[in-house]
């Protein structure tokens, strides 16, 4: 059996047979860890346990690109998948717009790996079992679970190209979410929560299993609502849900293909002067934190709306080109075996100044929604929606009734402008979006 190549000497050997041969190349390496635990009713059901390493590479050949990726890191195996790299650049149609990093990398400390140490499985379940038994104990309607999963993960990231960046980082996570099953007479509600940090102190299981239960809890006995306009209220995780179904709209490549209401709008007015969304890369600690991204440029903080104004958009370096703008390091990479994608990283709503309850306080009837529903449907081009939703009616903050069976409909730009407050309660959730409490002004809600 051949000796087993570190991850810099596979990149290395990799980076110094594509210069051989006068390539203009990228080599990317990924090695990843996870174990996810899944328990039901107090009881282990599954242990699941993933990992992964290999390298993706990309030639660029006269404006052509090749791309191949392996799992096979043995010499022989890293000088195939050179191979099949540069064989496919030969048949591929060309991009003038086709670029590879150069330059150094930015190696900024930003707290994303503490580590996850030797966790036995008995201790993640531990964790997810504390979830539960903190859900049973909100109420005794809450009956049961359909999945409550501990889940934590280490991931080696290194790119190089033949132009001369070479960079290097690793990350850590630890999450838990629950699915609590709530029930009255014949009706039963499913409230889910969950968290994700790179700390595993910040998992507060107990907390997340309350939030689960008060969720399903709050569900029952939910009734119909008459079809009318009225505020309407986003808490932190529901204005998380819509920030990320919107997120595709910031992407330079949907811009670029006319599939964003943002197009052609820099400069303009998108959203209300109370809002400002920004995309940070840098933000210390954060989910989707990284010192560059999956093609080598070094990732920073972004804002895209400024006072409600459409700044710019989210570039990898062939799309940077093409808008005329400078990359902003969101060429985002699942995986070895694939490209880049645009994608967001830590994208936010940032804060206000308002307190979110006194805010709510303030109004005389609206409505907080709890639930949203086939946020995909959202056309892109357009921005008309009409979303299956529950939620809360309020007089003056206070909680009167849930309502079930509803659906909010309008204008994508319509709703951006309508917020008129933004609270103070900036929240991050797992994927690493985050938002305060909004407030919209008005919106169209479907009932009886």
């Amino acid at each position: 059996m051949s000796e087993r190549l570190t991850n810099e000497a596979v990149v290395e050997r990799a980076i110094g047979s594509l210069r051989r041969q006068g390539a203009l190349a990228e080599v990317f390496l990924r090695e990843s860890a996870s174990t996810s635990v899944e328990v039901k009713d107090a009881a282990i059901e599954n242990v699941l346990v993933h990992g992964e390493r290999g390298i993706g590479i990309r030639v660029i050949d006269s404006q052509r690109m090749g791309f191949a990726f392996t799992s096979d890191l043995s010499i022989s195996g890293i000088e195939e998948c050179v191979g099949g790299a540069q064989a496919m650049s030969a048949v591929t149609e060309a991009d003038p717009d086709l670029r590879i990093a150069s330059g150094a990398t930015d190696q900024a400390e930003l707290a994303i790996h503490e580590g996850i140490g030797e966790r036995t499985v008995e201790e993640r379940a531990e964790a997810a079992f504390a979830a539960e038994r903190a859900a049973r104990a909100v109420d005794r309607r809450v009956i049961g679970f359909r999945k409550t999963s501990f889940f934590d993960g280490e991931t080696t990231t290194i790119l190089a190209t033949t132009s001369g960046t070479h960079g290097s980082y690793s990350e850590s996570w630890s999450g838990l979410s629950t699915s609590v099953i709530a029930s009255e007479g014949e009706e039963r509600q499913i409230g889910y929560h969950g968290h994700a940090s790179r700390k595993r102190a910040e998992i507060d299981a107990e907390s997340i299993g309350r939030f689960a239960a008060a969720v399903a809890i709050g569900k029952l006995g939910a009734v119909s609502f008459a079809t009318q306009r009225l505020p309407i209220v986003l808490e932190p995780h529901e204005a998380m849900s819509l920030l990320g179904a919107i997120s595709p709209l910031f992407s330079a490549e949907n811009v670029l293909k006319g599939k964003s209401l943002f197009a052609g709008k820099v400069g303009q007015a998108v959203a209300s002067p109370k809002v400002t969304i920004v995309d940070d890369a840098r933000r210390p600690g954060g989910l989707r934190s990284a010192p560059f991204d999956g093609e080598g440029t070094t990732t920073r903080r972004q804002t895209l709306v400024s006072g409600g104004e459409l700044r710019g958009y989210l570039t990898s370096l062939k799309t940077a080109t093409k808008v005329g703008a400078e990359p902003t390091g969101n060429a985002r990479r699942g995986s070895y075996s694939g490209p880049s994608r645009i994608g967001p990283s830590n994208l936010y709503v940032e804060a206000g100044t308002e307190d979110a309850t006194a805010m709510v306080h303030g109004l005389d009837r609206a409505l907080r929604i709890t639930s949203l529903l086939n946020l995909h449907t959202i056309d892109p081009i357009s921005g008309e929606f009409s979303l299956g939703a529950a939620g809360d009616y309020l007089e003056r903050g206070e909680r009167k009734y849930a309502v079930q069976g509803i659906t909010i409909a309008g204008n994508l730009l319509g709703l951006l402008t309508a917020i008129s407050g933004v609270g103070s309660d900036l929240t991050f959730g797992g994927g690493g979006i985050g938002s305060p409490t909004l407030v919209i002004s008005e919106l169209s809600v479907g009932g009886t």
